[in-house]
């Protein structure tokens, strides 16, 4: 009874993370000029046990050679009220100062044409994938949320920092489904093949 009183919070805490970082990620509450001010906080990279003891497996199939075609920047994706399923978008990861969630595949997407503090000023920002000097409102019109769910539907346990080049700043094309969006400016997106751009000038 102990155990499973254990696992069912276990269970409530990881969907109210998951939760709370989609909410955080879509309305960007919070952010302003202090990315620049402090140095990154360091986050756990390990996957996240599941129930059954195993550590999470993503696809086979998820990351990819080629980019996959027809790529679109992420402000025509969110601006474009007809992409309600499948989409090709193109970006950088970036759009706050932890774009990824540490327990779940999860990361914030930026428009590629947006550009970074660092490449604007010069400065020494400790963390310019969070674009901090870009306006909150036109920031929150350039971001989507990229998740891979497992069969459950939910994000698999597990974080996608450091996997096949995933890191801050780095250059995708992401292909999947749209899962959820709205007028509040919240675009969703269930990753099946991700590319990573390896070849950036």
């Amino acid at each position: 009874m102990v155990e499973d009183n254990y696992e069912t919070r276990k269970e409530d805490l990881m969907n109210k993370r998951t939760g709370t970082f989609i909410l955080t990620a879509l309305s960007l509450a919070g952010l302003g000029t202090a990315g620049c001010e402090r140095k990154p906080q360091q986050r756990a990279s390990d996957a996240s046990k599941s129930t059954d003891g195993l550590a999470p497996v993503l696809p086979e199939n998820l990351f990819v050679q080629e980019a996959p075609a027809g790529a679109r920047d992420v402000t025509d994706v969110k601006a474009d009220k007809s992409a309600t399923a499948e989409v090709v978008v193109h970006g950088r990861i970036g759009g706050r100062k932890e774009p990824f969630v540490d327990g779940a595949a999860m990361f914030m997407l930026a428009d590629v044409n947006m550009r970074p503090c660092n490449e604007l000023h010069g400065d020494r920002c400790p963390t310019p994938w969070d674009y901090c000097c870009e306006p909150r409102e036109s920031l929150v019109a350039k971001v989507a949320t990229i998740q891979v769910i497992g069969a459950d539907g939910r994000p698999l346990r597990i974080n996608l920092k450091g996997k096949h080049g995933l890191e801050p700043l780095a250059e995708l094309t992401v292909a999947g489904e749209v899962a959820q969006r709205d007028e509040h400016g919240t675009l969703v997106i269930n990753a099946r093949e991700i590319h990573v751009n390896t070849n950036r000038g």
